[in-house]
Parts: structure tokens; C-alpha cells; sequence
């Protein structure tokens, strides 16, 4: 599975999820593509968390130059209807 890209493993995990809901499936094949399902949705979270710690945010300094500094999602509680996202 740790060959597989982000859009790989969300691809077939929205195949299992179909098939989950729309074939009839013996439980032994259900248990199968609901384990599959879990680890290529813990593979997707794992790139999503090495991708967020890439991100940087490129901030213009008052002297023209740029500089970078990390990526840092807002607090959930802190946040208020209307407030921008920092990019």
C-alpha cells in the first residue's frame, strides 16, 4: 500500500465504499473491503499530515522581500463566522 499515491488510494477507496453500499455482499466480503477501506484511509491521512507539514506560506516583509514560515491551520474554537482562511 505505501506505493500507492494519495489519488490511488482514494480512488479505490471510493470504489469500496460504493461497492459497500450499492452490492450485495456476503459479510466475509464486507469485513474484507471494510479492512481495506480503514488502512487506505489511514495511507490518505498519513500523506494528507506529511503534505500539511510542507505547506508554508510565503509572507511579503515590509523591505520587499519574502519569507516563509509554516502553515499553521486556525483554531476551530477560536474562529468566527466570516474569518478568512490566512491564504
Amino acid at each position: 500500500m505505501a506505493d500507492l499515491t494519495f489519488e490511488q488510494a482514494l480512488r479505490r477507496l471510493e470504489e469500496i465504499v460504493e461497492a459497500l453500499e450499492t452490492e450485495d455482499l456476503d459479510l466475509d466480503k464486507s469485513l474484507k473491503f471494510f479492512e481495506e477501506g480503514v488502512s487506505l484511509s489511514r495511507h490518505c491521512n498519513q500523506q494528507l499530515q506529511v503534505a500539511e507539514k510542507r505547506i508554508d506560506v510565503l509572507l511579503s516583509k515590509a523591505d520587499g522581500t519574502l519569507a516563509t514560515e509554516p502553515f499553521v491551520l486556525p483554531d476551530d474554537s477560536s474562529s468566527q463566522p466570516g474569518d478568512e482562511p490566512p491564504f
